[in-house]
C-alpha cells in the first residue's frame, strides 16, 4: 500500500511539474532534454527525482544535512545543462547558481507537499 502511495505521489509531483512548465511556455515532449532541464521546472523534477533515489544511502554512510544535498543536485543539474545549452561562463554560471537556490526551494516544497505527508503518516 505505501509503495502505491509512494507512486501516486511521485505521479503528482510530476504532473504539477508539467502543469508549471506549460505556465512557462514550454511543454516537455520527451522525458529529459538539455533545454528542458535547464528550466526552473525542469529541474526541479530532476533534482526530487535524483535526491529521493540519494537521500537514503547518504543518510546511511554520511549525516550531510538534506538541503545541503538538495542545492548540490540543483546546482549540479543546472550547471550540466546550461554547459550543454548555452555554454558556460563566469556571468551565467553565477546566474546558475543563484537559479540552483530556486531550484532547491521548488525541490524541498514538492517534497513537502507529496513524500513528507506520506512518512508522517506510516
Amino acid at each position: 500500500m505505501k509503495k502505491l502511495l509512494y507512486c501516486l505521489m511521485l505521479i503528482s509531483v510530476l504532473m504539477l511539474t508539467c502543469t508549471v512548465a506549460v505556465a512557462e511556455g514550454e511543454l516537455p515532449t520527451e522525458p529529459f532534454t538539455w533545454a528542458y532541464l535547464a528550466t526552473i521546472a525542469g529541474a526541479t523534477v530532476a533534482t526530487v527525482l535524483i535526491v529521493q533515489l540519494l537521500k537514503l544511502p547518504m543518510d546511511r554512510v554520511w549525516k550531510i544535512p538534506t538541503r545541503i544535498i538538495v542545492f548540490l543536485i540543483a546546482a549540479i543539474v543546472l550547471l550540466l545543462a546550461t554547459y550543454f545549452t548555452q555554454g558556460l561562463t563566469w556571468d551565467n554560471a553565477l546566474l546558475t547558481l543563484l537559479n540552483a537556490v530556486i531550484v532547491a526551494l521548488a525541490a524541498m516544497g514538492a517534497y513537502e507537499l507529496s513524500f513528507a505527508k506520506l512518512e508522517h503518516k506510516g
